[in-house]
């Protein structure tokens, strides 16, 4: 019988790829089976979120919706609109068409009404002229000519964003909305420095009175003079460029660290760019649309301003007659020079300014630039103007450019700005003035409150309905019905839909699920329960001088003060309350608080339970209680249509009154938290002392621990409790639901589900479970917080304590001329310009100099390898020295003035109090270096250990563990085994291989109890070494651990590295290193690619005129009448044996194969092959996804794409770059310094980088390279070119060999920029390469 060998898989996941290793138990070997050694990478594309498809889908239903409108007002109008002309809405119907397309165009216009036709265009310019004729005359007109009015009030009736049936401008108050805002910039960006006073500081009234300024730049001018010492500077200058409709930039008006994003009101970029805007600023989108709404407001107020008429129509009118006058002036100036007249009015190959301005191609900022380009052009170019025209544009014209009223457009994006109120009173006019001939117009609803073409205005879908299709019909679909089988109108909605069921089932869907329990959807943010939560959890970090607050005074605080002061926690408030409660005294000196979630003040408040039990709250003289109160609580945050909520709430509320009731729909309550009322009440901890079962929020009332040291205790077992909980069925098939409701982004998601199935076919392959299973997971960019720029950082850190930094001034002038591009810098400002340890002054001009200053660890990295700025410390060199590799600074820095001035550095917040604590400590307990140690063991990130409970319910036998990437990370930094990402992909399995046999050494070693003298004496032992060695131990306790000069003394740590009975050395670290240093010079690695059968979208949505776009945009507009899209976009591959034996790659349409109409499908097919019709042909292959590996002239290669047009496909290299070790080894160090930017490899660099050039340009395995390769050779004299251009081109090579669609960019030495590119491949012939998950398996199929 064979033994079945132990085995253990480690796994490294990430969003593009999953390394994947299988390790023999305690030999560090890769495990062979058949004639593979069992490592390998599975390669993938990102998954992104669905946010375009979702916006497509609703632009979708808009359009079909407002089609449906159409029609409905068809039927309205038919049975008078026939009595004159039958044919009247086909005429409409056809107009798109030309003339000429005899298949589309049915009813030709004879003679007459075609004269008809242009009578009726001279006399209405626009559609505007029209609606004010009916609105202001009451003369019998054609009923056509109504339903044309009609008609476009209905289509395009404007925003329902105010909600009075009647509109006034003088409604609008803009004075409350700039207050909404300020204290939401308050509340949520601290970083703007805006006071506590701010309200009694802001002059609301001169605001307003400022936004509403003529001059755009007096504007500016006079918003920043508001704001100048209220807010920061930025904020004002991007607030006042946003207010005049320019464009702003989002980073500076919201202190947002990152790439720069524009932002602006005017036109349709703030809707079309939403997304990406709330993906940057999650809950504080909402400071954005306030923003927006007083913008929209401004624009409402200027255009109506003094006009008791707030008609749109005379208003378009006003605009068409300023027009016309303006464009009479240009014409007139600028046909003083032909060429310049040209560029203005003439539309050539190109378009010309004034018909890109008026078909919305450009906006007004851009034309304004046209404009005053071509006005400065004409104005040097010495031409003779009429002084009159000179006069006229200095004195009016060039204001009227400047503030954007120049040439208004009738048709413009700012349109949507106008509520729908306007259109609505125009429609009842033109009713009125009509219905006295027209009888049908006056017809009114079933329930006799409006006219129905008033109501088919009005009538708008809820947002939570979606699709008017029953849930039962479809999955995407979420609509309850009262009645079935009824068509959906404006007129029987409200009788046909189940509103409050609808809305509660939209939330349902949109609600997140909680990032413990995955079946559990979380609180509501402003939950009691939640809100409870969120203080408590908070108190725990506060610290009063210095000081934990005791758990009795922490309830005191919670039912005294947080439950009965409202609004934001103000540090002022609760330094009150303190002095006010007799618990601390002013007399000993200031209070100093440390530990805010947000800057000066609380994050969390019970507002929400004030709202309801405080002093006249909601439930006063009620006997309802906090469960009454969670329901309503959620249900406003379910049901943003108060309609709804109002129905629930004297519908399940009887004994409320009216004040009551309205105080409830006043209530905006928004947002849903992360945890689930579950998590936080099961009672699952028992208490031995007491026998009590206890939950999580009973343990943060009773003990000092926060909610992720209970969560994380071993002692409570929490997270077996949540196991349990998540549990997933034993006989359940792996599936993508498993990770779905996983709190996570889809690219983390498909990384997770993907190393599912590369686990789930390793053990298939084996036939038996492994010993361990090793998860390592990188931090995603979702884990990345963005924080204040660090130089408006410490300027307001500075700003609040310059009366006690000594050397103010001189800092201050430093830091206004220094950009902060360094940690050196940024720690030489927050220290005040002085070294940590000895306190003497730094010199910023020699701040990088090395031989002089240092950056040190105040926590040994022989202990912990922590690089946060909390454990360093920028000081001079001989302090660094002195201080060696101590666990403590040395008494000399400890003394009384130097305490004194971290002390004065934590208060101020240039000092963590983590960090303070460490340099005025005397000694560590055995307690804090076992707490050191574990941190580099323990993984505390739930989305891990969620992975962890998946694997481990399809894995019942094998153990499950979690290794921190950190550990991998060092492990490579301490033996020089450096990660290359730019050379191939095997990092990842190197990686997953390091994550098996670390966290087999973690299990093994280093979870049992660890002798803390034994390690006490390891440092010391360390710190007698000599620089040298020194810094080869400076990456932590755990990985200095192997290091086999220590195997002496750490052999005497852990109980497990030795046999008690025998004395044998149970590990050997010099045969583990090198072993693993061995198998990570390895090529033998596997590596597959996902494939693809692409879904959605047919074309790129970009439709051109005729002659460029060569795609129908509907099935009967032949594109060379009508243009079309460009852009194929292609299903998948097809294989297809024609003409005896020849065979060709081609791609299906995604058209194409929707329609599934098999004439087209042969069509198409013979097209792509150049046969002719009767010819036949043979599909070898229906369905080959992209991203297939095929073998093609001898290289592997992976099919990305398929050109329709030109008939050929592109392809990327699939064959990685091999490098052998005893290369890698000589190179590594060069490769380092030209790879990953590490300029201590100079000279290594300098030494070796003619021989990797040499390398790269003469590998003979990639053939389809060879005509590049060739090209680079005979045109680059490589020994001519300094070491800076050689790595430049070591780099472009490299991208050439690289498995993925990258280019090589030479074009700064002759050669083009998309080396490497494969496109245009005929592929006829060639091995189509099928592999499994892993690659493991592969089958293979010549043509």
């Amino acid at each position: 019988m064979v033994t079945k060998k132990e085995y253990n898989i480690g796994l490294d996941i990430g969003t593009t790829s999953v390394g994947w290793s299988v390790v023999e138990t305690n030999n560090q070997k890769v495990m062979r089976k058949g004639n593979k050694a069992l490592w390998g990478v599975r390669l993938f594309d990102e998954a992104t979120t669905a946010e375009s498809r979702r916006i497509q889908r609703s632009t979708r239903r808009r359009y079909d919706r407002r089609r449906e409108r159409i029609k409905l007002l068809q039927e309205e109008f038919k049975q008078e609109i026939d009595k004159i002309d039958k044919d009247f809405f086909r005429k409409l119907q056809e107009s798109k068409y030309q003339e000429s397309d005899k298949n589309n165009k049915s009813i030709i216009l004879t003679k007459e009404e075609k004269k008809e036709l242009k009578d009726y265009q001279n006399k209405y310019k626009t559609i505007y002229h029209l609606r004010e004729e009916l609105i202001n005359n009451q003369e019998k007109k054609d009923i056509r000519l109504v339903y044309l009015a009609i008609h476009h009030i209905i289509k395009y009736r404007g925003n329902f964003l105010y909600q009075n049936s009647n509109f006034n401008t003088d409604n609008l108050d803009i004075k409350e909305q700039l207050k909404e805002l300020f204290a939401l910039l308050y509340n949520n960006i601290q970083a703007l420095g805006i006071p506590d006073e701010y309200t009694e500081i802001i002059n609301f009234d001169k605001l307003e009175h400022d936004l509403l300024n003529n001059s755009k730049n007096d504007t500016k001018v006079l918003l920043k003079e508001d704001l100048e010492d209220i807010i920061n500077r930025n904020f004002s200058i991007e607030f006042g460029k946003l207010m005049v409709g320019n464009k702003g930039n989002l980073n500076k008006l919201l202190m947002i660290e990152g790439n720069k994003i524009e932002i602006s009101f005017s036109g349709t970029d703030y809707d079309d760019r939403y997304d990406e805007y709330q993906s940057v600023l999650g809950e504080n989108i909402d400071i954005l649309d306030i923003l927006k709404q007083i913008y929209d407001c401004i624009f409402l107020k200027k255009i109506f301003k003094g006009n008791q008429n707030t008609s749109i129509s005379s208003l378009m009118v006003k605009y068409y007659n300023k027009h016309r006058e303006d464009l009479y002036f240009l014409k007139e100036l600028f046909r003083k020079n032909r060429k310049i007249y040209n560029k203005m009015f003439r539309t050539g190959k190109d378009l010309c300014v004034y018909e890109k301005y008026i078909t919305n191609k450009i906006d007004y900022d851009e034309f304004r630039k046209e404009i005053n380009k071509l006005l400065a052009e004409l104005f040097d170019c010495g031409v003779n103007i009429n002084q009159d025209l000179i006069d006229k544009y200095t004195l009016d014209i060039k204001v009227k450019i400047e503030n954007g009223e120049f040439l208004p457009r009738i048709t413009t994006t700012d349109n949507g700005k106008y509520p729908y109120q306007l259109n609505k009173s125009e429609l009842i006019k033109i009713i009125e003035n009509q219905g006295k001939y027209y009888p049908f117009l006056l017809e009114r609803t079933s329930d006799n409150k409006t006219y129905k073409l008033v109501k088919l205005l009005e009538f708008r879908i809820p947002y939570y309905v979606g699709p008017l299709v029953s849930s039962k019909k479809s999955k995407n679909a979420w609509l309850e019905r009262r009645i079935d089988n009824v068509k959906i109108t404006p007129y029987n909605f409200d009788e046909v839909v189940d509103k409050e069921k609808t809305a509660e089932e939209f939330i349902r869907r949109m609600m997140s699920h909680c990032s413990y329990l995955l079946n559990e959807y979380a609180l509501a943010n402003n939950s009691i329960l939640y809100s409870k939560y969120k203080v408590m959890n908070e108190l725990k970090q506060i610290r009063i001088n210095d000081r934990k607050i005791e758990l009795n005074f922490q309830q005191i605080l919670l039912t005294e003060f947080f439950e009965k002061t409202t609004g934001t926690i103000t540090e002022k408030k609760f330094k009150n309350f303190l002095v006010s409660s007799g618990q601390y005294s002013m007399d000993s000196g200031e209070l100093r608080i440390t530990g805010y979630s947000a800057e000066n003040k609380f994050a969390n408040n019970m507002q929400s339970y004030i709202d309801f039990f405080g002093e006249n709250g909601i439930f006063e003289n009620t006997s309802y209680d906090i469960e009454d109160a969670e329901k309503i609580i959620e249900w406003i945050t379910i049901f943003e249509d108060k309609d709804i909520l109002e129905n629930k709430i004297r519908e399940n509320y009887k004994k409320l009154n009216e004040s009551q009731i309205q105080q409830i729909l006043r209530k905006k309550y928004s947002g849903w938290g992360s945890l689930s009322k579950r998590l936080l009440t099961t009672k699952y901890y028992k208490d031995k002392e007491t026998e009590l079962y206890k939950s999580i929020l009973d343990l943060m009332e009773e003990t000092d621990e926060n909610f992720m040291q209970i969560i994380n205790n071993d002692k409570y077992n929490f997270q077996q409790m949540i196991q349990e909980f998540n549990n997933i069925e034993d006989d359940k098939k792996l599936n993508y639901k498993l990770v779905e409701s996983l709190a996570t982004s889809p690219a983390t998601k498909r990384g997770i589900y993907q190393s599912l199935k590369v686990v789930e076919e390793i053990v298939d392959y084996i036939g038996y479970e492994p010993k361990n299973i090793v998860i390592e997971m990188a931090r995603s960019n979702e884990d990345k917080v963005r924080k204040d720029t660090k130089k408006e950082y410490i300027k307001k850190l500075y700003d609040g304590c310059k009366d006690s930094i000594e050397n103010y001034k001189k800092l201050k002038h430093e830091l206004d001329s220094h950009e902060i591009t360094s940690q050196r810098l940024f720690l030489y400002f927050i220290q005040e310009g002085k070294c940590l340890y000895s306190g003497e002054t730094l010199n910023i001009e020699d701040i990088e100099n090395q031989s002089l200053y240092e950056i040190d660890h105040i926590i040994p990295r022989t202990l912990i390898k922590d690089d946060s700025i909390d454990n360093k410390a920028l000081v001079k060199r001989e302090c660094n020295q002195n201080k060696s590799a101590n666990y403590v600074l040395p008494r000399e820095y400890r003394n009384i003035n130097q305490k004194k001035w971290w002390k004065h550095l934590k208060d101020n917040g240039l000092m963590s109090a983590k960090k303070f604590h460490n340099l005025i400590r005397e000694k560590y307990s055995d307690e804090d270096i076992n707490g050191f140690i574990n941190r580099q063991l323990v993984e505390t990130r739930q989305i891990t250990k969620h992975v962890a409970n998946i694997l481990k319910s399809y894995h019942k036998k094998s153990n499950v563990i979690y290794l921190k990437a950190e550990l991998s990370h060092n492990y490579r930094e301490k033996y020089d085994l450096f990660k290359f990402r730019d050379i191939n992909d095997y990092h990842h399995a190197h990686d997953a291989y390091l994550a098996a046999v670390l966290g087999e050494y973690k299990e093994n070693f280093m979870k049992k109890k660890i002798n803390f003298e034994m390690v006490k004496e390891l440092n010391s032992k360390i710190i007698e070494m000599n620089e040298g060695k020194r810094k080869s131990l400076r990456y932590g306790f755990v990985i200095n651990s192997l290091d086999e000069n220590l195997s002496d003394i750490v052999c005497k740590i852990s109980e497990n590295l030795i046999d008690k009975e025998t004395g044998e050395i149970l590990f050997d670290a010099h045969s583990f290193n090198k072993k693993v240093e061995d198998t990570l010079y390895r090529n033998d690695i596997i590596v597959s690619r996902k494939t693809e059968v692409k879904t959605g979208r047919f074309y790129k949505e970009t439709i051109y005129k005729k002659g460029l776009g060569t795609i129908n945009i509907k099935s009967n507009m032949p594109s060379e009448l009508y243009g079309g899209y460009s852009n194929t976009i292609t299903k998948n591959l097809m294989l297809i044996k024609y003409n005896d034996n020849q065979k060709k790659i081609i791609g299906l349409p995604m058209a194409i194969a929707a329609r599934n109409n098999s004439n087209e499908i042969d069509m198409f097919i013979k097209s792509q092959i150049n046969l002719k019709k009767n010819s036949t042909y043979e599909i070898m292959k229906d369905v080959i996804p992209f991203e297939t590996e095929i073998l093609y002239n001898n290289q592997n290669v992976f099919i990305k794409g398929y050109s329709v047009g030109h008939k050929n496909c592109e392809i990327s290299n699939a064959l990685q770059l091999k490098i052998k070790k005893s290369q890698m080894i000589k190179w590594k160090y060069a490769l380092q310094y030209i790879l990953n930017n590490k300029k201590q490899y100079l000279s290594d660099a300098e030494n070796y980088s003619d021989e990797i050039i040499d390398f790269l340009v003469n590998l003979d395995i990639y053939p389809l390279f060879k005509k590049e390769l060739d090209k680079i050779k005979n045109k680059l004299e490589f020994g001519s070119l300094n070491l800076d251009q050689k790595k430049k081109i070591i780099i472009e090579l490299f991208k050439i060999y690289h498995c993925n669609s990258v280019n090589a960019n030479l074009t700064e030495y002759g050669l083009g920029d998309r080396i490497g590119r494969m496109s245009g491949n005929n592929i006829t012939s060639g091995t189509i390469i099928s592999k499994s998950v892993t690659g493991i398996w592969e089958s293979k199929y010549e043509f």
